[in-house]
């Protein structure tokens, strides 16, 4: 089942072994939950989310962890 965000994204549910699916957005939120309440999840996820496309990566500024010299 696809489902449409109000910012242009889709939200989708996806089946999964066991009687789980994962519900995953453009936006980049993903969660797998029992399948009987997957739909339930997406459709709510698709009416509150903003975010049509995942934010773009954030640069560690000087200092953070991992940055090199």
């Amino acid at each position: 089942m696809k489902y449409f965000t109000p910012a242009g994204g889709t939200t989708e549910v996806r089946p999964r072994l066991f009687g789980k699916s994962t519900v995953i957005c453009t936006c980049g939120f993903s969660k797998t939950v029992a399948s009987g309440k997957a739909d339930g999840l997406a459709n709510n996820h698709a009416g509150s989310c903003r975010r049509g496309t995942p934010s773009s990566p954030r640069r560690g500024g000087g200092g953070s962890i991992g940055s090199r010299r």
